[in-house]
């Protein structure tokens, strides 16, 4: 069976990720290059960058495909496209859903020309959170010109178009999310808007955060409703269905055990970012650290200039692949296993037998943050979150 993606919202790269690491062959498509540059490299994820008709759609399935639609809950011109293709190619249509939010003491509407003519009534400043393809239409809005602060991503053609609308520098605001409560508030503060527009982009597209900023503001938030009500799967709902329908393994919690690195025999293979990363904590915990690649990259000593070879494992404690070839990698932690070495792969989580974590320290503590293999984003983000509580904490002794 092939897999499918349509793509266009977090939940949609996170299934990827999911996907990934479990080592499933995916194609996902994209509409856009900003598109595909959210989605990082993923081993057994192909991306098709795009815009395509129903027809170019069904063109590029079969009966043997399984689609998942992860579009914006807001694309139902996309989604429709879609949904026709999976019945002409007979493909199986499953649709990735966004659940919306509850709201309160919020002005809903239809649409955007429902919202153009709401603010023509409503005198204000108006923080436009809506992204850049519905844009012209705000033209329509009295004095838009000084009225109107559109918070849109920070591409060429984006702020091209905002300048051929008549937007001024100074009212666009070229951000990449994901926005947080505090930044929200920043910025209705800094624009001194009485009015923020957004969609029921759900939790995954910071709708929380807008709604609690604009709540301590005191900014009156106009959301645009959703054009249908949709039913179908939340991503973990996706995910546990996928994992029965493809007889996937559930990646099992991984107990935090803490040891002693101090003069362990450690390898690392591999000498690029990645495998940098991993060379300097084993090295600030003390451990005994050989560096196995065919040449030096990122500044990194090797040890042993060549490829892997099985003898690199003779009384080593624990092993790190962290190459370029996925081959290799499998071979490592393959040997690794059978040699009762615990091992990371760092390009696939589920053939690794301990995860290496994002590791926090401060105030004389020490945290290990991991995921399942799906999150490296996630990991990366609670990280930093653990280490400022931990420079308070030492801060404060």
């Amino acid at each position: 069976m092939r897999i499918v993606i349509f793509s266009g919202t977090s939940e949609g790269h996170a299934l990827c990720r999911f996907l990934s690491a479990r080592g499933v062959q995916t194609d996902v498509f994209v509409a856009t290059a900003y598109g595909e540059q959210v989605i990082e490299p993923l081993p057994g994820v192909t991306v098709h960058t795009g815009r395509l008709t129903a027809e170019e759609m069904a063109a590029r399935l079969d009966r043997d495909t399984l689609t998942v639609d992860a579009t914006h809950p807001y694309a139902s011109e996309v989604t429709a496209n879609i949904r026709a293709a999976c019945e002409t190619a007979g493909a199986e249509y499953l649709r990735l859903t966004r659940p919306p939010l509850p709201r309160e003491g919020v002005v809903t509407v239809p649409d955007t020309a429902a919202a153009v003519a709401w603010l023509n009534a409503h005198p204000g400043r108006v923080l436009l959170t809506t992204g850049s393809k519905e844009l012209d239409l705000y033209t329509q809005v009295s004095d838009y010109k000084t009225r109107l602060f559109p918070r849109v991503l920070p591409t060429a053609a984006v702020l091209q178009k905002c300048e051929a609308l008549g937007f001024a520098g100074a009212q666009i605001i070229a951000m990449q999310g994901p926005f947080s409560h505090e930044m929200n508030v920043a910025l209705l503060e800094r624009t001194g808007a009485d009015i923020l527009v957004t969609k029921d982009t759900g939790g995954a597209g910071g709708f929380a955060e807008k709604l609690s900023a604009a709540c301590e503001t005191g900014a009156q938030v106009l959301v645009i409703a959703r054009p249908t009500n949709e039913n179908g799967r939340t991503l973990e709902e996706m995910k546990r269905y996928l994992a029965g329908r493809l007889g996937l393994t559930e990646a099992a919690p991984r107990f935090p055990l803490f040891v002693d690195l101090r003069g362990k025999k450690c390898v690392v293979f591999g000498a690029g970012k990645i495998a940098a990363r991993r060379v300097g904590v084993l090295h600030r915990f003390g451990a005994d650290v050989t560096v196995v690649a065919p040449e030096a990259r990122a500044e990194l000593t090797v040890d042993r200039a060549r490829g892997y070879e099985k003898s690199d494992l003779s009384g080593v404690f624990l092993a790190v692949a962290a190459t370029d070839d996925r081959e290799v990698n499998r071979r490592i932690g393959e040997d690794c296993r059978a040699a009762g070495i615990p091992v990371s792969v760092a390009d696939r989580a589920e053939e690794s037998t301990f995860y290496f974590p994002a590791v926090c320290e401060g105030g004389g503590l020490i945290a290990g943050v991991v995921s399942d293999g799906t999150a490296h984003r996630a990991v990366a983000q609670a990280a930093e979150r653990i280490r400022a509580v931990l420079e308070e904490t030492h801060g404060t002794n």
